[in-house]
């Protein structure tokens, strides 16, 4: 969907629940692929989407454009409600197994060693890092879009992920020596 296409259907939207329709159908899968990538619980995530989608239908009206995609106020609200969540709860996952792909770790790392070696790597990174590192290549978001879901500016969001990217260079590297 074009980005002005989308906000006339976000206008739409504020009066018309099909509309609103129309825009659940085209992020749900986005907003379920992020959500489920932390939990790994499918129970869960579908709680953490519809608790989500719900407060952005009831929000809507007081949604205002700020020229990025619409899917990145719902990716904040969703991350929102899924911190609400653990809070009450505590409960935890192995970070490795919430943010390692298994297809694209296989693609980048040739062998067992390398992949222990980033799974190490990763969960040396603070959680801030882990979050930067997750938001831009594993949902795609822009730096703008980070920005918006972490309430902060576009060119923090970019030094913030190439800090940690380094964090996770040097860790790799050291973790990569280590093991072999």
């Amino acid at each position: 969907m074009k980005i002005e296409e989308e906000q006339r259907l976000i206008e739409r939207a504020k009066v018309d629940v099909e509309a609103f329709a129309q825009l659940y159908d085209h992020y749900v899968d986005r907003v379920y692929a992020y959500i489920f990538r932390q939990t790994r619980d499918h129970a869960e995530t579908q709680d953490v989407v519809a608790a989500a989608f719900e407060k952005a239908l009831r929000q809507i009206s007081g949604y205002r454009w700020q020229g990025v995609r619409f899917g990145a106020w719902l990716f904040k609200i969703a991350r929102h409600e899924l911190g609400q969540r653990r809070r009450r709860s505590w409960r935890w996952l192995p970070l490795v197994d919430r943010l390692i792909s298994p297809v694209r770790v296989e693609a980048a790392v040739a062998d067992q060693f390398e992949h222990e070696a980033l799974g190490v790597a990763l969960m040396g990174l603070r959680p801030a890092d882990r979050e930067m590192i997750r938001l831009f290549y594993f949902e795609g978001l822009t730096h703008r879009e980070i920005g918006l879901i972490l309430s902060i500016s576009e060119n923090t969001s970019a030094v913030r992920l190439k800090r940690a990217l380094n964090r996770l260079r040097k860790n790799f590297c050291h973790e990569r020596e280590r093991i072999i």
